[in-house]
């Protein structure tokens, strides 16, 4: 009979997107309940010069903390609203979003990739640490490369007062 496996195969699709819920939604909401605090904002400052070389300015550090720890599509859903008011120009939302695009969901994505087969919290760290490590250092070459050309192209050079 086939009904039979096909329930199985639903069965065991449907508890494990249950599993992805249970790591997605408390991620999320912690993700909510800590952005409102002041530490963003201190992070935020402290982030800014860090950032400057890359083409992004302290407003920045939000969707790119969004992005790192939830994913792309939640970094571009604080992106939004944040263009539409003003707090980031054209060429920082391009930096912002080719950072994302080659680091985002560090801590999401390890910890999903923890479910489909880790053996334990040593191996889910270690994951982290390696995934992160790649996708940081790939984001911060390509952002910094961006940031050097377009100076290039609209014939500034780094250390002048440029289009950031």
């Amino acid at each position: 009979m086939i009904a039979a496996p096909a329930f199985a195969s639903s069965v065991a699709g449907a508890l494990f997107c249950l599993k992805i819920a249970g790591v997605l939604v408390p991620a999320l909401i912690l993700y909510e309940i800590l952005a409102p605090l002041p530490l963003f904002a201190r992070w935020g400052g402290w982030l800014g010069p860090r950032l400057a070389p890359l083409g992004m300015s302290s407003p920045c550090a939000l969707p790119l903390a969004a992005g790192l720890f939830l994913g792309i599509a939640y970094g571009a859903g604080i992106i939004i609203p944040m263009r539409e008011r003003r707090d980031l120009g054209t060429d920082e939302i391009q930096s912002v979003g080719l950072f994302l695009v080659n680091c985002h969901a560090v801590l999401e994505d390890t910890l999903l990739f923890s479910l489909v087969g880790s053996r334990g919290p040593g191996q889910v760290l270690e994951r982290m640490a390696v995934l992160g490590g790649v996708r940081l250092a790939l984001a911060l070459g390509v952002a910094r490369v961006r940031y050097l050309r377009v100076r290039r192209l609209r014939g500034t050079r780094p250390g002048s007062r440029g289009p950031w």
